[in-house]
């Protein structure tokens, strides 16, 4: 392929494979006791390692950056099943509990 073209998109079904679906969700936390930025980094970052790696995920903080109460953390994920989608984001939501993190709202989209 040269720099001017685009690749051809094959679909994996042509290939014998199934569907492949993917979602995002995005998830608002609350913090507690925070009382600067750095600080609040240093619980933040741990929960986004964590959560690259137990579930294999694309994981970003993508919002309320300057606010030391909250957080908004966006997941996106991979999967052959739309139910194995929606368990493993129900096991994310899990998991930031399990990380001492109040999840307060969520949203997301599974395609």
């Amino acid at each position: 392929m040269n720099g001017s073209q685009a690749p051809d998109v094959i679909d994996s079904r042509e290939l014998g494979g199934d569907k492949m679906h993917v979602g995002y969700v995005t998830y608002l936390l609350r913090l507690y006791g925070i009382s600067s930025l750095k600080e609040k980094r240093s619980i933040i970052r741990p929960i986004l390692s964590d959560l690259r790696r137990n579930f294999n995920a694309s994981v970003v903080e993508t919002g309320k950056h300057d606010s030391k109460l909250e957080a908004e953390i966006t997941v996106s994920m991979v999967a052959c099943k739309r139910s194995e989608l929606d368990s493993l984001f129900q096991s994310v939501w899990q998991r930031m509990i399990w990380n001492g993190v109040e999840v307060y709202g969520e949203e997301g989209e599974i395609w």
